[in-house]
C-alpha cells in the first residue's frame, strides 16, 4: 500500500493513443473514456486528423474543401473532439487532440472523391508531394495508398498551421499533438515548389537526384524543423496556455529513412514534451532504445515514451513503464486503447502500475 500511495502522488502522465474506431459513436466513446477513467489513464490522445478529414467542425478545412467534417454517416450532425472534451471534463481525463495523419492529405481508400486523392487536392493539385518520377501514390497495405502534402510548401505549412491553430483557439484543451512530421520516403520533395525553393537557395540548382544525398536530406529535414517551430508559435498564439507535442519515430532512424530530426525540435524549444514511438515487443529491446532516445533528446525531462501494446505482451508493457519510471521520464503513453481493450489489459495495468489516480506534471 505504501509503494502503491507513493506511485500516486508523483505526477505523471498515463496516456493513451484513441483511434477513430472509439469515436465511431457517443455511445462508444463514453465507453472509452469509462474504461480508462477505471483504470486510473489521466490522458487520452484523440484523433482529429484522420484519412485526409478533420474530426471536428473546422472552419479552416471547409474554406478549402467545401467539408466542415469528416463525411462519415457516423459523424453527421457531431463534433467528435467536442465530445471527448466534454467527456474529459466529466472523468477528470487530459483530452489531447492528436492530429495523427500530419502531413498525409488523403487516403485512397476512403471517400477520396473524383480525383480519387481526397478534397484536398482537388482543391490545391500543386500541393502533392512527388517522387523523381513525379508519382504521388504512396503505397499503405491493402492495396490502397496515402497521398502526402508537400512538406516544404509554404501553402501547405500554412493549412497544416492554420488546423491546429483553430483547435487550440476553440477548444479547451492542454496540448496538442502533431503525427508524421517526416517524408513517407527519401524518395519525396521533389514538387515544385519544393525544388523551385531548394533551387532559390542553391544558385538555381535543382535537388540532388539521389533521394539519399546528405546535403539534400539535411534540407529537408531543415524544412520540418522550421514548420515545427512555426507551428509552436501559431498554436502558442492561439492559445498561450497550450503546450506543443509531436509523436515521431525513434532517432536516427527517422532521420536516416524519413528526414526527420525531432532532437533538433527539442533544442530548439519548438516541443514541450516528445512521445517517440519506442515500439519493441522484448523488455531489453525497449530498454536498449529508451535509453537511446532519452540520450537523443537531452535528458528524460521531456520524453512522454510511446509504449506499443498491440504486438507486445502486457507483461512487457508493464515492466516498460516500471522503467520510465525508473528513468524519471514525465510519463508514458500507449498504442493504442482498442488493444488495451479488446485484450483485457486494462485492468491488468490498473493491478500493476496505475493503483491509484495520478496527477498530471502539467497541473
Amino acid at each position: 500500500m505504501l509503494a502503491a500511495a507513493a506511485i500516486a502522488a508523483t505526477p505523471e502522465v498515463r496516456g493513451v493513443w484513441v483511434a477513430r474506431d472509439s469515436l465511431g459513436s457517443q455511445e462508444r466513446l463514453r465507453e472509452t473514456f469509462t474504461r480508462l477513467s477505471e483504470a486510473n489513464f489521466n490522458t487520452v490522445f484523440v484523433n482529429v486528423w484522420s484519412r485526409g478529414y478533420p474530426l471536428w467542425r473546422s472552419e479552416v478545412f471547409s474554406r478549402e474543401t467545401g467539408f466542415e467534417l469528416d463525411p462519415s454517416p457516423e459523424f453527421v450532425g457531431r463534433d467528435p473532439l467536442a465530445e471527448a472534451v466534454a467527456l474529459g471534463k466529466e472523468f477528470a481525463i487530459a483530452v489531447v487532440p492528436w492530429a495523427e495523419y500530419g502531413f498525409v492529405g488523403g487516403w485512397s481508400g476512403y471517400f477520396a472523391g473524383e480525383g480519387g486523392m481526397g478534397p484536398i487536392f482537388e482543391k490545391h493539385p500543386d500541393w502533392l508531394a512527388k517522387r523523381r518520377d513525379g508519382s504521388v501514390r504512396f503505397p499503405v497495405g491493402s492495396g490502397c495508398c496515402y497521398f502526402w502534402m508537400a512538406h516544404a510548401n509554404p501553402e501547405v505549412q500554412r493549412f497544416l498551421a492554420d488546423l491546429m491553430a483553430e483547435i487550440a483557439a476553440k477548444y479547451d484543451v492542454p496540448a496538442i499533438q502533431f503525427d508524421r512530421a517526416r517524408y513517407p520516403e527519401l524518395d519525396c520533395g521533389y514538387d515544385e515548389a519544393t525544388v523551385a525553393l531548394y533551387a532559390a537557395q542553391h544558385e538555381g540548382q535543382r535537388p540532388p537526384d539521389d533521394p539519399r544525398d546528405a546535403r539534400w536530406v539535411a534540407w529537408r529535414a531543415a524544412q520540418l524543423n522550421q514548420f515545427h517551430s512555426m507551428l509552436m508559435r501559431r498554436i502558442r498564439d492561439a492559445n498561450w496556455r497550450a503546450l506543443v507535442t509531436n509523436a515521431p519515430v525513434v532517432y536516427p532512424f527517422s532521420y536516416v529513412n524519413f528526414a526527420q530530426e525531432y532532437p533538433a525540435w527539442v533544442r530548439q524549444g519548438s516541443l514541450d514534451f516528445v512521445s517517440p514511438q519506442i515500439y519493441r515487443s522484448d523488455f531489453e529491446g525497449f530498454q536498449r532504445e529508451l535509453d537511446a532516445q532519452i540520450q537523443h533528446a537531452g535528458g528524460a525531462a521531456r520524453l512522454v515514451a510511446g509504449i506499443d501494446a498491440s504486438n507486445t505482451r502486457i507483461e512487457v508493457v508493464i515492466r516498460s513503464i516500471e522503467l520510465a519510471r525508473q528513468r524519471k521520464l514525465p510519463g508514458v503513453v500507449i498504442w493504442f486503447y482498442g488493444a488495451l481493450a479488446s485484450s483485457g489489459s486494462l485492468a491488468r495495468l490498473k493491478e500493476a502500475v496505475f493503483e491509484e489516480p495520478a496527477p498530471l506534471p502539467w497541473k
